[in-house]
């Protein structure tokens, strides 16, 4: 069964012209001249715009088109009874006591000049559930709330308020099986019905943004509808009226529009969720910090760090200016006339920044800032090293400044023991300045261990970028760390087209050293334990019991000997 959602672009927008607009507010290109062709990579908050709490189904019976369509009210709703199965969003609440679940539990700043956080409170939402359904958290279906605003004191943004739009969302499918419920991702049932995941909380999507609210009676909220086709519904989301191209949300007469992040400023959110979050999440966050915890409900995830800054590859180019070989590659992507959309980790993404790099002068067009987080799709798990994939707990954090990275957790490279993670951004940022890259990557320590086969030795690594033309980058700062049960490391002020960043992860163990005495009658014993470096395997050990006379000594080691005068027992 196939599912499509498409997104309905906003009626009267249009390109935004004016030199005083703020990067988080520019209107992109609609439509290119009939002999060009447009493209916009990386604008890409629109997932969180076009996202609405709803339960529907998209199955249709060719023989009853009406059987198994339409919006559901619940699991048990008689007119979706018959679908084969069910697609939820759901934007979560704000946690109204210390029991709930499936809602945020805070959203806070920490500023330069205290530790402390800063808690924002929850004051008004924007929009109300248009298409409301019962929730079900045993069986997967979390509450669908809408989009708020939450006040943070004394912490203001370039709109100089103190206003930021939280939005939390859990996307999955559910299906019925004899008589249970089961939930997956998206995506994640095949055409015979049978079930192929064991991820039950679906995809997670969290993001904040900063904010004023604009009022205006053009502002309609956000719908949804829902197109049967003969096999397949196909689900628009929209807003009529006034552009919504800068709002974080709508409501009735209502623009949340968003403003630049403060400098030096973090920002997280805590969450609390009934399925435990597992697999990668990647996202567009700052020198991270991550609090992850397996509870009696669930889990619990709490993320924080700066917001960063995101180029937008946008703009126009003649055909003839792209190669034939970029063509042939893309088609029947690109189309004079016509323009094209892609997020940061879509398939060809990284490839669509190389084919009109060149078009574009290798500058991009805006910087904007943002602070998301986005679990990975179960299709882009498929790829990754089977540790990553075994995992029933979240198993890494990815986040990046690059306009485009790889829709997957670093790629285990085994030739050269490294962990392979690849992005790629025009060279130039707007106004000329060469862009340089971030990257930090969280590992879970016993992920990274199942890789490399590690014991539970301290683990050091080292960070290389290595670039398009297969040149290696010196990159002015790198972080290595392992705290809490978390690899962390961070790599800055790197440049670009499409470098590859290797992380490469070594273990030394040192051997236990006989006493001094018998070390110095040995020469054939080491007078320093041997450090027995393993990239790729643990280092075995095994224990000798030795005797002289009554007295019994025990020496543990990859190689051990007993010392002089005493024998082997």
């Amino acid at each position: 069964m196939v599912i499509v959602v498409g997104l309905l672009t906003a009626i009267g927008a249009s390109v935004s012209t004016a030199a005083d607009v703020v990067d988080e507010q520019y209107k992109y290109y609609q439509n290119p001249s009939p002999d060009r062709v447009g493209v916009t990579i990386g604008a890409g908050m629109e997932s969180f715009f076009y996202e609405r709490s709803l339960l529907y189904s998209p199955s249709v019976d060719k023989e009853n088109p009406l059987q198994g369509t339409g919006f559901c009210s619940s699991l048990e709703d008689i007119k979706c009874s018959t679908a084969k199965f069910l697609h939820y969003s759901a934007i979560l609440p704000p946690c109204a006591s210390l029991t709930e679940v499936d809602c945020i539990e805070s959203v806070y700043a920490v500023v330069p000049t205290s530790p402390d956080r800063i808690k924002g409170f929850y004051r008004e939402s924007l929009d109300k559930v248009a298409n409301p359904y019962k929730a079900d958290p045993e069986n997967g279906l979390p509450q669908g709330s809408v989009e708020g605003v939450w006040e943070i004191p004394n912490v203001k943004h370039g709109g100089n308020t103190s206003d930021y739009v939280a939005i939390v969302a859990r996307v999955g499918e559910i299906r019925h099986q004899g008589t249970k419920w089961i939930a997956a991702p998206p995506g994640q049932f095949t055409g015979n019905g049978s079930f192929v995941s064991d991820r039950p909380l679906g995809d997670l999507r969290a993001a904040i943004f900063p904010t004023n609210l604009i009022k205006d009676s053009g502002y309609n909220p956000k719908f949804s509808r829902l197109d049967p086709q003969p096999t397949h519904n196909s689900l628009g989301t929209a807003s009529a009226g006034l552009s919504t191209e800068g709002c974080a949300s709508v409501g009735e007469g209502i623009c949340a529009l968003r403003q630049p992040f403060p400098q030096d400023v973090r920002f997280g959110m805590a969450i609390r969720l009934s399925k435990v979050i597992s697999g990668w999440v990647h996202g567009r966050i700052n020198s991270p910090n991550i609090d992850y915890e397996v509870t009696s409900y669930g889990s619990r995830i709490d993320i924080q760090g700066e917001a960063m800054r995101v180029p937008v590859v946008s703009g126009y180019a003649n055909p003839t200016d792209l190669s034939l070989k970029d063509t042939d590659m893309s088609s029947p992507g690109i189309k004079a006339g016509e323009s094209m959309g892609w997020d940061s980790n879509a398939p060809l993404a990284m490839d669509m920044v190389r084919i009109f790099g060149k078009a574009l002068k290798d500058t991009a067009l805006t910087n904007p800032s943002q602070w998301s987080a986005y679990s990975l799709p179960e299709r882009d798990i498929a790829s990754a090293n089977e540790c990553i994939k075994s995992s029933r707990t979240l198993a890494g954090l990815v986040t990046t400044n690059s306009t485009t990275y790889a829709a997957t957790p670093p790629i285990y490279n085994a030739s050269t023991g490294s962990l392979d993670y690849k992005v790629a951004s025009l060279h130039f940022l707007p106004g000329g300045k060469v862009f340089q890259g971030t990257y930090d990557l969280y590992i879970d320590s016993k992920v990274a261990r199942c890789i490399y086969k590690f014991s539970d030795a301290p683990i050091s690594a080292t960070v290389s970028i290595t670039s398009s033309d297969g040149g290696q980058q010196s990159i002015a700062s790198t972080v290595v760390s392992e705290k809490n049960g978390w690899l962390h490391l961070s790599a800055r002020n790197f440049t670009f087209s499409s470098p590859t960043l290797k992380v490469k992860l070594t273990q030394k163990v040192a051997l236990p050293t006989p006493n001094a005495t018998s070390t110095a009658n040995n020469p054939a014993l080491p007078a320093e334990p041997i450090a027995a470096a393993s990239p790729l395997r643990p280092v075995k050990t095994s224990t000798l019991t030795c005797s002289k006379g009554k007295i019994i000594k025990k020496v543990t080691g990859n190689n051990p000997r007993c010392p002089i005068g005493f024998k082997r027992k």
